[in-house]
C-alpha cells in the first residue's frame, strides 16, 4: 500500500519491502513483475506510488529504451529510488497523481496504490490520470483482492488498522478497485492470480483492438 498526504510512509521506508517479504514472499514482486514485458519498447511510463524503487529498477532491465516519470509522495522512499536507479531517463516527482505531467504516456503502473483510497475517490482520480496519457493507453494493476476466504479478510483488517494509524490513509476497507476501473471505460486483457488468489495482477487497456 502506498500516495505528499500519506507522509507516514517515510517510516516505513526502510523495512517496508522487507516487511513485504517476511509476509507474502515473493508474491508481492512476482504479481508487480509479471506484465513488465507487455511495456512496448520506448514507450513513455507512469508509476505511481512506487515506493523504494525496485520495481523501476525490474523495468529498466526489461525494458531499457522506456522513459518513466516516477511518482511517490515518501520523500524517504523516493529518495531510495533515486539511488538505486541513477538514470537520466528517469523523472522523478514528489507528490501524488494531482501532480502530473501531460505528457501522453503510453502506460500507467499503479502497483498497491488503488488500495489506499475509498471507491468515491478512485472514481475521480482514474479518469484525471487518464487526462496524461495517451487513448491506447496500458495500464498495469497488482492489488489485493477479497475472495471471501476468513484468513484473507483477517489479513485486511490487520493492514487497514496498520496503515491508518501509522501513514492515515484514506480507505477503511478494500475498494472494489477492478469494478471502478471497468467502470472508467478500461478493458480488462490479461489477469494473474498470487498467494492463494489473495493478489491479483491485471493489464487493462482504455482502446478496444489493442492486442498484447
Amino acid at each position: 500500500m502506498k500516495s505528499k498526504s500519506f507522509n507516514g510512509f517515510d517510516l516505513l521506508a526502510s523495512f517496508y519491502d522487507p516487511l513485504a517479504r517476511l509476509v507474502y514472499g515473493r508474491s508481492i514482486r512476482d504479481a508487480q513483475t509479471c506484465f513488465l514485458n507487455r511495456i512496448p519498447l520506448q514507450a513513455k511510463v507512469l508509476i505511481i506510488g512506487g515506493g523504494t524503487g525496485w520495481l523501476l529498477a525490474e523495468l529498466l532491465l526489461v525494458k531499457p529504451e522506456c522513459e518513466v516519470w516516477y511518482v511517490e509522495s515518501s520523500a524517504r522512499m523516493l529518495g531510495m529510488a533515486r539511488q538505486r536507479n541513477p538514470h537520466v531517463n528517469i523523472h522523478y516527482i514528489h507528490g501524488t497523481s494531482e501532480e502530473l505531467p501531460r505528457a501522453g504516456f503510453d502506460v500507467v503502473i499503479t502497483h498497491f496504490f488503488l488500495d489506499l483510497f475509498p471507491a468515491a475517490t478512485l472514481q475521480k482520480m482514474i479518469p484525471s490520470i487518464f487526462a496524461s496519457t495517451k487513448p491506447s493507453v496500458l495500464w498495469l494493476v497488482a492489488d489485493f483482492v477479497d475472495g471471501g476466504k476468513w484468513w484473507q479478510q483477517a489479513l485486511l483488517n490487520v493492514m487497514y488498522l496498520f496503515f491508518k494509524v501509522i501513514c492515515q490513509i484514506q480507505a477503511k476497507s478494500l475498494p472494489f478497485w477492478d469494478t471502478t476501473m471497468r467502470q472508467s471505460g478500461l478493458t480488462k486483457i490479461c489477469t494473474h492470480h498470487f498467494y492463494g488468489g489473495f493478489i491479483e495482477s491485471t493489464a487493462y487497456c482504455k482502446a478496444t483492438g489493442i492486442v498484447l
